[in-house]
């Protein structure tokens, strides 16, 4: 496996928090404590337009492409809803007390669900942006939610150390991973197993197959703040707040790539996104350190 630092993008002036795909492949969007949002240009490998500055630190982004319409998740509880056609606010959604550490669009049904801060997630529709149903997971934050349209499932993380797992058809529990030993900051779907990854720094895998939780595994130093894939290369990747970027092999969790310190010119404080585009399959990591970085993946 080869691992080449394609550029490194300056343009945040504070920690950035959240990436998400753009209209395009070459298209992406990120947010973080400056309270901008940026859009980027991988081809030109340059910002090319502040799309959206908001009252109060960003810390999750969803773009809707139908729509083309941007949702801007904060710290204070509140997700905007920009129209970047017309370059204006929608509206702004308030039910949360918390932060908004991740939204999910599930596509299939016009709806998209924001996991918060105060332990509950929210439904909305995306035709008008109406709630359509609220439930509480725990008692502590929920960062991280995953779906599986092939299961019909939402994947829901808690620091209170468990995983819920909800039927997305009317919203029931379904199960709980738990046992996790410690709270659950990331989560990820991939071929048949569920990802997890923990404040503790441990990777666990819930294999469907069997329907059995194996045993973590120390993955990094530090806190595990996302997990991507990339399904043509059939690989894995992790951000931690140890400031690194691993690659995995997802068939038997052994590390193929670990991207860290000065000789890989990895970032110098902690890892707090991730994103795998399809141009170029470009691996996109950003964080504490106000940078981005475009990492060329070539696997074999």
């Amino acid at each position: 496996m080869e691992i080449k630092l394609k550029a490194t993008l300056l343009e945040h002036k504070a920690a950035i928090y959240a990436l998400c795909q753009g209209e395009e492949e070459s298209i992406f969007y990120s947010g973080g404590s400056d309270r901008y949002v940026i859009r980027w240009n991988l081809e030109k490998m340059e910002a090319e337009k502040v799309v959206s500055k908001s009252p109060t630190t960003i810390v999750s982004l969803c773009f809707l492409k139908l729509q083309n319409i941007l949702l801007i998740g904060q710290m204070e509880g509140g997700v905007h809803v920009i129209d970047l056609t017309a370059n204006e606010e929608l509206k702004y959604l308030k039910i949360h007390k918390g932060y908004i550490f991740d939204i999910q669009l599930i596509e299939e049904k016009n709806e998209v669900v924001f996991s918060s801060g105060d332990g509950s997630i929210s439904v909305w529709s995306t035709e008008d942006f109406t709630l359509l149903f609220q439930a509480q997971i725990g008692k502590g934050k929920n960062r991280k939610i995953a779906y599986s349209s092939d299961r019909n499932e939402l994947a829901v993380t808690s620091a209170d150390g468990f995983v819920q797992v909800l039927n997305t058809t009317d919203w029931s529990k379904k199960f709980v991973v738990d046992n996790l030993e410690s709270g659950a900051n990331s989560i990820l779907y991939f071929k048949n197993s569920l990802f997890i990854g923990t404040k503790n720094a441990h990777l666990h895998e819930y294999d469907f197959s069997v329907n059995t939780k194996k045993d973590g595994i120390p993955a990094h130093n530090w806190a595990i703040y996302d997990l991507v894939s990339h399904r043509e290369l059939d690989l894995l990747a992790s951000g931690s707040r140890d400031k690194t970027v691993k690659i995995w092999n997802p068939n038997n969790l052994s590390v193929l790539k670990r991207i860290e310190g000065f000789k890989d010119k990895a970032h110098t404080h902690s890892v707090n996104a991730i994103l795998w585009t399809r141009h170029h399959n470009y691996l996109l990591s950003a964080g504490d350190d106000k940078s981005i970085k475009v990492w060329e993946v070539v696997n074999g």
